[in-house]
């Protein structure tokens, strides 16, 4: 004989939902601005939040609010006593996702089919209803699989089964969690959740929480559940809706409003199906559980590589050729055809990682101090790394610009010295992978450490015609809305001449004038010291770390090029290099996030620049809290003092990660201008590189300030009422024009 109720199955239910509803619900779990293909109906990838069918139990079609009581009192299950939903809190729910929902529902039907698979009876505590609960479309396709347990508070004692015993995944015991998410709600969390559609009066207004013995308004169960759930996406995840195939918790303490939620997450190693484990727990700022047994399935490989723009895979040269007799489909303009360059730095085989957490670890660096003598009298201790990678030899340090001509990524980890010589006030090392090492002892007692010892994938690209940005606003509205949303764009249908070029970027704003001079028309014949000004290759790096406010736009418009090849451009999406290091090791992201580094440009004698303070690689911002600005350039990197071991082995070893990320070749964008085609890019997000070359090159461009391109920028998008009605809004909301920096 079944149990009561089991079997039991709900009249089907036709759900729907808007992009705007997929907007709102990413908004009210703590999507990040960095998250924007879950934030931004616009972007190329949008998608809606994994776990965001479940909602549509509540909402089904609804635009408008509902009487929530009414409505979960509408079908009675039978064989089972009627239960007060006024009286009821969430138990426990998992979801298995089978596939990802459309951005909206529209132009199909879908609908929510819901049975009962059991009714169990708790005693003077209350009962529990447990239903499976699925998201079908008109094909019968099932897209995700709910199975929900709610708790009818004292509701019980009415002779039913008392269900079977459930199963627990506790964390790992004696292990610290991999990652930890912090979620801080306020008075307003709940009000903003119920907008999704779950307008249960238990969480607008005391009075029903008074009654159940609560002492008044407690959050979602559900709102906890899905800040978990979008937690483990982002610190684990990548943020990639791919990477959720199973999630699930239990409801253990309500959250009331102003609680401080963190959710401390453990990876298991245990592979089920190709898909691995993860466990969590969630507490509030009082140390009460509110989340228990926590569990969640991701694929154990990567299969995505997020939501930004993707730089497209090198192809063999015939496959990109266009048939003769062949016309585009579209009146575009386009693309700049990718190129595999003719002479790049060359690279080692590097192993594919099996799993999102990058193996790096600091046990490779070998960075145990190093006595040299600073003076005749005094002796300091120095990194063995930090050592030899500040050589100050004529090979490590370019005799006219003074910049960083060595690989720091290419010296061993290990690298030791074998011996050390004084001569004439030089220090020279010999050091393990064979390099002659030199020191001046000035420079090393300048620089001497105070040590602390402790103990123990695109084949297009953005492109706007010259002809539209100068004829017309919008044109240039256009343009900037390019730069801004992809990184970088190409201007096509230049007249191939200096003016013509400073004119264009003109119309954004003024030119930034620098040590370099304003608007730049330059061969590469060492003018300027600096490594732009050879003929060498140049590794992806960000421009002007050296200055307290970098330059945010930079253009290039390539005159000519005569007797010569080589020269292809280098493009690698920073933010996305970010997200990808944050999902493979968050701490190495945190590392670039924390550690100041120092800069300068001194290779001219009238010219010796620096920030007013060392500044870390990634820049997250205080109020937004997002990373904004990249500063990568290892050729400007100074020698950075008063860090100790434990510190520089940290920030080596991330920034290794780092530099294997932006070299991977799925990662780089490679192109090659031509006259009439203008490549601007953003300086503080995108790194650009080039191949070495040959021949004459005659390039011109210019930077822009970015204050001065945001500026032009919102007051294009938004216009300047909405602009003056924001001055000194710094809210994290997708409507307000300062959000966008």
């Amino acid at each position: 004989m079944s149990a009561p109720g089991v079997g039991f199955e709900y009249p089907p239910q036709e759900v729907s939902w808007l992009k705007r509803d997929a907007l709102l619900f990413a908004n009210s779990i703590g999507a990040k601005a960095d998250e924007l293909h879950f934030l931004y109906e616009l972007h190329p990838n949008f998608a809606v939040f994994p776990t965001y069918s479940l909602i549509l139990p509540f909402k089904h079609t609804d635009q408008e609010t509902i009487d929530f009581y009414a409505r979960s009192q509408a079908t009675p299950i039978p064989g089972v006593p009627k239960f007060d939903s006024r009286r009821a809190v969430d138990g426990q729910r998992k979801i298995t996702i089978l596939k990802p929902l459309p951005p909206t529902s529209a132009g199909k039907k879908f609908q929510l089919r819901n049975k009962v698979i059991g009714v169990y009876d708790k005693g003077k505590a209350g009962s529990v209803v447990e239903t499976e609960q699925s998201i079908v479309d008109e094909n019968g396709e099932v897209y995700t699989k709910t199975v929900s347990s709610g708790f009818m508070v004292g509701q019980g004692n009415w002779g039913g089964p008392k269900g079977p015993s459930a199963v627990n995944y506790p964390p790992p015991q004696g292990k610290k969690p991999d990652a930890v998410h912090i979620v801080q709600t306020t008075a307003e969390t709940a009000l903003l959740y119920r907008l999704n559609g779950d307008y249960n009066p238990l969480h607008a207004t005391p009075e029903p929480g008074q009654k159940m013995g609560f002492g008044g308004v407690i959050i979602h169960g559900l709102f906890s559940w899905n800040t978990a759930a979008h937690g483990i996406l982002r610190e684990l995840g990548g943020s990639d809706p791919k990477n959720l195939r199973e999630f699930q918790a239990r409801f253990a303490s309500p959250v009331l409003p102003g609680d401080k939620l963190t959710t401390e997450i453990w990876r298991t190693g245990n592979i089920e199906d190709g898909f691995e484990e993860v466990r969590f727990v969630t507490s509030n700022n009082r140390g009460k559980v509110v989340l228990s047994n926590g569990r969640c399935l991701r694929p154990s490989l990567p299969l995505s590589r997020g939501h930004v723009l993707s730089p497209t895979t090198r192809r063999p040269e015939s496959t990109l050729a266009k048939p003769s007799g062949t016309e585009r489909e579209d009146s575009s303009p386009a693309a700049p055809s990718p190129v595999k360059p003719s002479r790049t730095a060359a690279k080692a085989e590097r192993p594919t990682p099996l799993d999102f957490v990058y193996p790096f670890t600091s046990a490779g660096y070998r960075n145990q101090p190093i006595v040299m003598r600073t003076s005749h009298k005094t002796t300091s201790k120095f990194g063995r790394f930090w050592l030899r990678d500040n050589c100050q030899c004529s090979k490590c340090v370019h005799p006219d610009t003074r910049q960083r001509s060595s690989d720091t990524f290419s010296i061993p980890p290990d690298v030791n010295p074998e011996k050390i010589s004084y001569e004439g006030g030089i220090a020279k090392v010999e050091w393990s992978d064979g390099h002659q090492g030199v020191y001046p002892v000035r420079w090393l007692s300048n620089l001497a450490p105070k040590f602390i010892t402790h103990n123990p994938e695109s084949t297009s690209y953005p492109i706007v015609l010259y002809e539209n940005v100068m004829s017309s606003d919008e044109g240039l509205r256009e343009w900037l809305h390019q730069i801004y949303l992809h990184g970088f764009c190409f201007v096509k249908g230049i007249p191939v001449d200096p003016e013509s070029t400073k004119t264009l970027l003109e119309r954004i704003a003024f030119i930034r004038h620098t040590h370099y001079g304003g608007f730049w028309d330059f061969t590469a014949d060492l003018t300027f010291k600096d490594t732009a000004y050879t003929t060498e290759f140049l590794g992806a790096h960000t421009d002007n770390t050296y200055f307290t406010d970098p330059a945010r736009l930079q253009l290039f418009h390539l005159l000519s090029h005569t007797d010569g090849d080589g020269g292809a451009s280098l493009l690698v999406d920073g933010f996305q290099a970010a997200k990808v290091m944050r999902a493979e090791n968050p701490q190495n992201y945190q590392v670039l996030a924390e550690t100041p580094q120092p800069f300068h440009s001194s290779g001219n004698e009238d010219t010796c620049i620096q920030p007013a303070e060392q500044m870390p690689i990634f820049k997250i911002h205080p109020q937004f809290n997002y990373l904004y600005q990249i500063r990568w350039n290892n050729y400007d990197r100074a020698a950075k003092k008063d860090w100790t071991l434990g510190e520089q082995n940290r920030w080596y070893n991330a920034a290794r990660h780092f530099n294997d990320i932006i070299t991977r070749e799925n990662m780089q964008i490679w192109t090659q201008l031509e006259p009439g085609t203008a490549l601007i890019f953003d300086n503080w997000r995108m790194l650009h590189g080039r191949s070495e070359f040959t021949g004459k090159r005659r390039m011109c461009g210019g930077y822009i300030n970015s204050d001065d391109f945001v500026s032009r920028y919102r007051l294009l998008r938004f216009g300047r009422e909405k602009i003056l009605d924001n001055i000194g809004n710094f809210t994290g909301r997708m409507d307000n024009p300062n959000f966008f920096l």
